[in-house]
């Protein structure tokens, strides 16, 4: 099974945009954010749940019907909203799109935001229920399966994505974003965490991603999941932005609970997600938040680590929110056309093959029976044909298997041909039985 990942670095196309342009609340700037309202004004009056599956697939721009539309090419599911008004007392969550993509929402007028706007990533299974993928918030990755009497653990997903362990008793380690996931504790030699996750991303948020998942752990039968990634949310408006509410994406806690003497071997947690907020003015006291989950406490010193922080993104021409937020906001001050959308020469790397069977344009790596993208008919080696746009040729292209059941592992692509604004790239994937999920990233420069 071949997701693109991170999947936020696909072939992107070029949308021109016409009669869409708003003025700032202020009358002082001028800010072009493409909304029609088609969508209509988004007030709750009581908690809700968004079911993100009931979004009409489609190019970003085509009018709404109150359900946004999902577009794989930018795999976002945007909202084009007349104004958003959520008060005190109001909560509001996502239920995730098959492909867990993460959310725009484009207003017209002014956000006022009293209540809550969360895309936290779930916690990781207990040791005594079905093993499961923890899943994150729309934009995140998924924490992985912890061990059980027959099958060995998994790793979290994502480019932060913390590893499984070598053997089958240890605690994990925590999944990783704006910052690194925390290694895994050991009371003992043999007992070898996985390797946290890395960083990724940029302190702008752009592309939009969430955070990744942390592996499972291994104590035989009594295994727990790693927390999922918090996701990942865009909110643009050209007038006023009110936040005297909170806005959250975290990652969701590892587990420690279940097993012998109520602990044993933590999991990891996954790592927060990502925010974006672009007004003309931003004010009020709430709070933004996008922390790492906590790594499961286990008994005799093997808690899992925690996961990584997230990233938050301000950009506006007056800012007084009293709330520094949680990692610390980067500020920036809007273009007059703020980049929401990825534009053609951002880098992009996708997988378009495996032995020689055509990767869907649009997986969604279900690991799980018929719900297949690619399927082979033996174990073994296989070469994974990749695409590349706007990626150096002396980069580094890394391919990484996370199996349902066992070790992660991660190859290095070899450059097959091509120039810097399309290249093309081969892996030989070590294909284990069962469902494995492929994940490519380029790494080059600061290495995000």
């Amino acid at each position: 099974m071949l997701p693109r990942c991170p999947r936020r670095r696909r072939c992107f196309r070029v949308t021109v945009l016409a009669g869409l342009l708003s003025l700032g609340g202020s009358g002082l700037h001028a800010l072009t954010i493409p909304s029609d309202g088609s969508d209509g004004i988004f007030a709750p009056s009581s908690s809700v749940v968004i079911d993100l599956s009931q979004a009409v697939t489609g190019a970003w721009n085509a009018p709404g019907n109150g359900n946004g539309v999902y577009d794989p090419a930018q795999w976002a599911i945007v909202f084009k909203y007349e104004s958003v008004t959520i008060p005190s007392g109001v909560t509001v969550t996502f239920l995730n799109h098959p492909s867990r993509a993460p959310v725009i929402w484009l207003v017209q007028g002014e956000v006022s935001i009293n209540g809550t706007v969360a895309l936290d990533g779930a916690n990781g299974h207990a040791g005594t229920v079905v093993r499961t993928f923890s899943e994150p918030g729309p934009g995140g990755f998924r924490g992985g399966r912890g061990s059980d009497t027959h099958t060995l653990g998994s790793g979290g997903m994502g480019p932060g994505g913390s590893h499984y362990g070598a053997n089958n008793d240890h605690a994990s380690s925590g999944a990783g974003y704006g910052s690194a996931g925390g290694l895994g504790a050991t009371s003992w030699s043999a007992q070898t965490p996985g390797e946290p996750g890395g960083t990724y991303g940029n302190p702008g948020v752009f592309p939009l991603i969430g955070g990744s998942g942390a592996a499972g752990s291994a104590n035989g039968s009594f295994g727990k999941g790693g927390g999922a990634g918090g996701g990942a949310i865009l909110i643009a408006t050209p007038g006023s932005f009110s936040l005297n509410g909170q806005i959250r994406a975290n990652g969701g806690n590892g587990s420690g609970s279940g097993g012998p003497g109520g602990g044993n071997r933590g999991s990891g947690g996954g790592s927060g997600g990502g925010i974006r907020l672009i007004a003309d003015t931003i004010s009020g006291d709430g709070i933004l938040r996008a922390l790492g989950g906590s790594g499961g406490i286990g008994s005799a010193g093997t808690a899992g680590g925690n996961g990584g922080f997230g990233r938050i993104r301000i950009e506006a021409f007056t800012n007084t929110l009293t709330d520094l937020g949680n990692p610390p906001y980067a500020l920036g001050v809007p273009e007059a056309e703020p980049r929401i959308f990825r534009e053609s020469s951002t880098p992009a790397i996708r997988s378009v093959s495996l032995n020689g069977e055509t990767v869907p344009d649009d997986p969604r790596s279900e690991l799980s029976f018929p719900h297949t993208d690619v399927s082979l008919a033996a174990a073994g080696l296989a070469t994974l044909l990749i695409e590349a746009e706007f990626v150096p040729l002396d980069g580094e292209v890394l391919v990484r298997v996370i199996r349902r059941s066992g070790r992660d592992e991660t190859v290095f692509a070899s450059l097959t041909g091509g120039t810097f604004e399309a290249s093309t790239w081969s892996a030989e994937v070590p294909v284990a039985d069962g469902f494995s999920t492929v994940q490519v990233r380029a790494g080059f420069g600061n290495g995000e």
